[in-house]
């Protein structure tokens, strides 16, 4: 999964993949990247992503993690390394892989990112969107 997050503008993409897409709105905030070849769903879009992209019935919570872990990083300025430092006993390739979606999380690894990031609230992964 790539993740894109730009501070500034809060605005986050999620794709499953590099290659040539275009984008079509889905609601005020959201769009949603086809690809060009075969149409499919390869990713989304999220304007004011640190509210919406909580809110999208499209994600899985895995994924919604994954943003929220990288959208925290990005916001304050930590390198993929000093987060994996921050969390205790977790490998710079353990972390990389939780931020890209690539392996589901445990209880306990949650809890190290609760500890790692006490102001952050992670009950917004599991609420439903309206």
């Amino acid at each position: 999964m790539i993740l894109f997050y730009d501070k500034d503008i809060d605005y986050l993409e999620i794709l499953s993949k590099k290659e040539d897409n275009y984008a079509d709105e889905l609601s005020k905030f959201v769009t949603v990247f086809r690809s060009e070849k075969t149409k499919k769903v390869i990713g989304y879009g999220f304007e004011k992503a640190s509210q919406t992209v909580f809110n999208d019935f499209h994600l899985s919570i895995q994924l919604k993690l994954s943003a929220l872990l990288k959208m925290v990083r990005v916001k304050e300025g930590l390198t993929q390394n000093q987060v994996a430092k921050k969390m205790g006993a977790i490998t710079l390739r353990h972390y990389q892989r939780l931020e890209s979606g690539e392996e589901n999380t445990t209880l306990s690894m949650i809890e190290a990112m609760m500890t790692a990031f006490p102001k952050v609230d992670f009950s917004r992964l599991l609420k439903r969107a309206a």
